[in-house]
C-alpha cells in the first residue's frame, strides 16, 4: 500500500480491494485501490472524515463508510455517527444521514439491499440503514456487546462472530430479518478472537 495502516476497513469494489483509513502515524482519511492484475496500488480521492476502527462496504457502484473513531490512540476516542458515501462518476465523498448512535469497532454488511451497522465499543446495538429514504432505523439488539467483531451474510442471515466486551469471545450470533431475531448460534470457536476477518464462499 502507499500508506501504512493499523484498523483500517476493506472491501471488494468491482474486482479490486479498497482500503480505507486507519492509523499510519496519525488517523487517516485516505483510500486506496488495489488491482490484483496489475499488481498496484492506487489512491482515489480521500474521505470527508478522518477514520479508524470504522466499517467500509460496496453496494450498487458506491462506497459507504461509517462509524469509527478520528481521535488517535493517545488522545480523545471519539465514536463517529457520520456516514459518507463515494460515487465514482462524481470523484468525491459526500455525507449521507448520521446514525443513530456513535460507533467505533463496528462491523458492517449489506443485507437485503439495506446496511447493517453491527455493535461497537459497549454496544450491541444494531441500526440498518435504508438507500431509499437516507434513513437509520434501529433493529433488535444482539444477545452480547460486540467491538471488533466481524461480520458476513450466508444464507439468509448476518453472522457476527468474535469481538469483545471486558474479555474477548469465541461465540457467534445469527440474525434473521424475517423474524428480527438475533439467536446465539451452539457451536463456539475453539479460540477467542478480537479484530479479526471472516469471508463467505
Amino acid at each position: 500500500m502507499n500508506k501504512r495502516r493499523f484498523h483500517a476497513a476493506s472491501t471488494v469494489w468491482n474486482d479490486q480491494m479498497c482500503v480505507s483509513g486507519g492509523l499510519g502515524g496519525e488517523v487517516l482519511s485516505s483510500v486506496e485501490l488495489y488491482n490484483p492484475v496489475v499488481n498496484t496500488w492506487t489512491n482515489i480521492a480521500s474521505m470527508q472524515t478522518k477514520r479508524w476502527e470504522h466499517a467500509l462496504v460496496f453496494y450498487n457502484g458506491r462506497l459507504f463508510t461509517f462509524g469509527g473513531s478520528d481521535g488517535d490512540v493517545f488522545g480523545s476516542l471519539s465514536r463517529l455517527n457520520s456516514m459518507e458515501s463515494f460515487d465514482p462518476r462524481e470523484g468525491k465523498w459526500k455525507f449521507l444521514q448520521p446514525m443513530n448512535e456513535g460507533r467505533s469497532g463496528l462491523s458492517g454488511v449489506v443485507y437485503y439491499d439495506e446496511i447493517y451497522a453491527v455493535g461497537g465499543s459497549n454496544l450491541k446495538s444494531v441500526e440498518c440503514y435504508n438507500f431509499r429514504t437516507n434513513t437509520w432505523t434501529k433493529v433488535r439488539n444482539m444477545n452480547k456487546k460486540r467491538a471488533g467483531s466481524c461480520a458476513c451474510v450466508v444464507n439468509g442471515k448476518i453472522y457476527v462472530i468474535g469481538g469483545a466486551h471486558d474479555d474477548a469471545l469465541n461465540t457467534t450470533e445469527a440474525y434473521d430479518a424475517t423474524t428480527n431475531e438475533w439467536k446465539i448460534e451452539e457451536t463456539n470457536m475453539e479460540t477467542p478472537r478480537i479484530y479479526a476477518s471472516v469471508v463467505a464462499l
